[in-house]
């Protein structure tokens, strides 16, 4: 796609002065915090990394720690603030520029409903990880009642949509709901949104709709370009069985490859 015709993720990305509500840094912090954990001693790629805001969190853990993204203007944030600590790589998910088994760790999150072909990048990210490697996908859950999708998404995988498409590459894969639904208050809100939204009064960037949320939540919460430790408090995390997934507002989907096969 030329460059001029290519949506600009930066607006619709988390990065640097952005404010968020309580529950927003919540939900970023918590899946960094998350794949820290798994990232230690680790080869690790993140898929739309946008400007790397957890890649201090991931830096202190990892062995080898790249970012990819399609957005040049993210990418050159991202290496203008680590200086050379981290490798930053434009590419496509779809074709993703490494050899096989390059990486114990694969990340994406809130990026998978950016991608035109998610099966091809699903068969990318299968290639690329090892024999026992993870991959962590972290997305809103379009099973949600509250759920309204993003400008410029392609198509939002439920959970069992992750489920048929990982397990169809030999991934073992479980799926854990964040942030239940408040019926009574994220009712409320939700109809506000679907109001605005049918108005076309809902703001197409980031820095838009903060100023919306400032009416909404009050003081807001600025993110800085490296999320620190204990940015914000962490989130419980339940296991969800298969079938639709309806008082989640987040899901975790976690593939893991066994020692003997690789995915392919």
């Amino acid at each position: 796609m030329p460059e001029s015709r290519r949506p600009r993720f930066e607006d619709l990305t988390e990065t640097t002065g952005i404010p968020l509500s309580a529950e927003a840094a919540q939900m970023l912090y918590g899946r960094y915090r998350l794949a820290a954990d798994l990232a230690r001693g680790k080869r690790v790629l993140e898929i739309g990394c946008g400007a790397g805001l957890g890649f201090g969190l991931l830096g202190r853990q990892a062995d080898l720690l790249v970012g990819g993204d399609v957005s040049p203007a993210l990418l050159e944030s991202g290496q203008r603030y680590y200086r050379g600590r981290f490798s930053f790589v434009q590419l496509s998910a779809e074709g993703l520029p490494f050899r096989d088994a390059a990486f114990d760790l694969v990340l994406c999150f809130e990026a998978s409903y950016y991608v035109p072909d998610m099966s091809a990048a699903f068969a990318e990210i299968a290639r690329v990880l090892a024999p026992e490697g993870v991959a962590v996908f972290v997305n809103a859950n379009p099973e949600c009642g509250d759920f309204i999708a993003s400008p410029h998404s392609t198509h939002y995988h439920t959970a069992d949509e992750f489920r048929a498409a990982l397990g169809a590459l030999g991934v073992n894969v479980t799926v854990e709901g964040a942030f239940p639904l408040d019926a009574r208050r994220d009712g409320v809100l939700s109809v506000a949104r679907r109001v605005l939204e049918r108005l076309g009064l809902v703001p197409r960037t980031l820095a838009g709709r903060a100023r919306l949320k400032r009416l909404i939540y009050g003081r807001l919460t600025k993110l800085p370009p490296e999320l620190p430790d204990g940015f914000a408090t962490l989130a419980p995390r339940a296991a969800v069985a298969p079938g639709p997934v309806r008082d989640f507002k987040v899901i975790y989907v976690i593939g893991r490859t066994s020692a003997r096969r690789r995915l392919a």
